[in-house]
């Protein structure tokens, strides 16, 4: 997904409609430039408060294996505050 693509995603997108941007696990996969623009991208637009950023544990994690979780995305209203922001 390009940065073009979430900002229109991000214009677009009705009141709490709700995007996975990523599944795996963000912290060990952001040494990819491009995973971590997206993610960049979304964490930006949350911190001016036009999303929520929250994740969902797909699968429990080992010592051999990290968890996986979907890394979701929330169109806030102009009037809602994400837990970043409040």
């Amino acid at each position: 997904m390009k940065k073009e693509t979430i900002q229109e995603w991000i214009r677009n997108a009705k009141t709490h409609e709700a995007i996975v941007y990523h599944t795996g696990h963000l912290i060990e996969e952001r040494k990819d430039m491009d995973l971590a623009r997206k993610a960049d991208a979304f964490l930006l637009a949350a911190k001016e408060g036009k999303l929520e950023l929250y994740q969902k544990k797909i699968k429990a994690g080992s010592e051999k294996e990290a968890p996986i979780y979907d890394y979701i995305a929330r169109k806030l209203n102009n009037n809602e505050k994400s837990n970043d922001n409040q």
